[in-house]
């Protein structure tokens, strides 16, 4: 019997991996595995969860989840029953993820599956995060991965290690707009036939980020009432309540968890549609839209073309769980911040600061009361840990494209540079 099939929500037909899209209808295709009871092993990892990751192997690594009862944020905010799961780089309470972010929960897993199913390389766009995480694993694993990146997020973009060859980073120079790196992966896997990683539709990806819901049932035994987090294309999201409904049908829980989705404002496409019971067109207004952008400090959050409304996307997961959304101004975002680290010890990113906030407006709102048991996603916190403790290292890119100049015969001509 196969480890797992796929099933597409939308219409149910089955298909076997590496599949990424239904060919009748736009729905996600999702994880069915032959293992349906809860049984973590022992492992310090995310490959305690392995029955239900897509690899049929694992690796000794320092990726997984964490999760811990706060004392001194929930005394604050007046909450009883709070857990953080932490998972960017904080040794203090055991998170240890190397690139500071729970991107690493993707990468490791969608490299190994994808080399089990004989695909030999990968390219993905990122504005920051996946980036760092796929760049990380690509060298631990020596797997080829072509990674396009907007000019802005080349800051963000280093490793706590030396960066093998395996990485071959193209930044897209003059636009800083997601959309369009995501459109230029897209064209050059076509053109020169690298494997899509496949983002929201990717398996390996999804169920990755679902460890953290799993931490927390293997932890307490139970799922929380309410799960806060920022979003920019709501992937995690989608991926905590595919695993909540997991643990469901595990016997674990006796409802799923409320999803509180928080965005930067004025960069609120999901809030927006939500709140308005509409839907979202990423190219709608465009100037507007790259202006609010360049306004944000999570960066991390924009993404015009989320995977809102498609079956199995971030609309039904709202619906599913009675959810909310949010926007959160910079300031409040930084006043989270602020408190974070004042209460907890841990200074947190753009992104974590964020979801903080519209922990602090759901409280204020009534949503969320003290009795409730909260799990606060903290997705990632800045480099200053890591930088601590290791030395960071600059992911020098193998092209520099102008956007206004790409082109099928440029793309063709990197043909040489990217599969050597």
């Amino acid at each position: 019997m196969p480890k797992l099939v796929l099933r597409c929500v939308g219409c149910g037909k089955t298909y076997v991996p590496p599949a990424l899209h239904c060919d009748l209808c736009d729905g996600l295709l999702r994880s069915e595995y032959a293992v349906t009871d809860f049984k973590p092993c022992e492992a310090d990892s995310l490959f305690a969860f392995k029955d239900w990751l897509p690899p049929t192997g694992s690796m000794d690594t320092s990726v997984g989840p964490k999760v811990y009862r706060s004392e001194r944020l929930s005394e604050w905010l007046g909450l009883n029953h709070l857990t953080i799961a932490f998972n960017g780089y904080a040794p203090a309470v055991g998170a240890m993820n190397p690139t500071g972010s729970f991107k690493d929960f993707e990468a490791l897993p969608t490299i190994l599956f994808k080399r089990e199913l004989g695909i030999d390389s990968l390219i993905l766009s990122s504005a920051g995060n996946t980036a760092r995480a796929f760049a990380h694993a690509a060298t631990q694993l020596d797997y080829p991965v072509v990674i396009i990146v907007p000019e802005r997020a080349v800051p963000r973009l280093w490793l706590p290690c030396k960066p093998s060859d395996a990485v071959r980073l193209i930044v897209i120079e003059g636009n800083d707009d997601y959309a369009f790196a995501i459109r230029t992966a897209g064209m050059m896997s076509d053109l020169l036939g690298i494997a899509p990683e496949g983002g929201a539709r990717n398996v390996a990806r999804r169920d990755g980020m679902s460890t953290a819901i799993l931490e927390y049932a293997r932890r307490f035994g139970d799922l929380p009432m309410h799960y806060i987090q920022a979003i920019g294309s709501g992937t995690g999201a989608i991926a905590v309540w595919e695993g909540a409904q997991r643990l469901r049908g595990a016997g674990i829980g006796s409802s799923l968890p409320v999803l509180h989705l928080a965005q930067n404002a004025p960069f609120t496409p999901i809030h927006d549609a939500w709140t308005a019971g509409a839907s979202i067109d990423p190219e709608t207004d465009l100037a507007g839209q790259l202006n609010r952008i360049a306004r944000i400090d999570a960066l991390v959050l924009a993404n015009r073309t989320p995977p809102y409304a498609i079956p199995g996307g971030v609309r039904d997961a709202l619906k599913a769980t009675r959810g909310q959304t949010y926007a959160v101004t910079n300031a409040e975002a930084r006043d989270a911040a602020a408190l974070f680290l004042n209460t907890e010890g841990l200074a947190i990113g753009p992104a974590a600061a964020v979801a903080t906030a519209a922990m602090i407006q759901a409280i204020r709102a009534g949503k969320v009361t003290s009795n409730d048991p909260v799990l606060l996603h903290i997705t990632g916190n800045n480099e200053h840990l890591i930088q601590r403790d290791v030395q960071l290292h600059n992911i020098d890119p193998v092209a520099v494209l102008r956007h206004d100049r790409i082109s099928e015969a440029t793309i063709k001509r990197l043909r040489q540079v990217l599969l050597p």
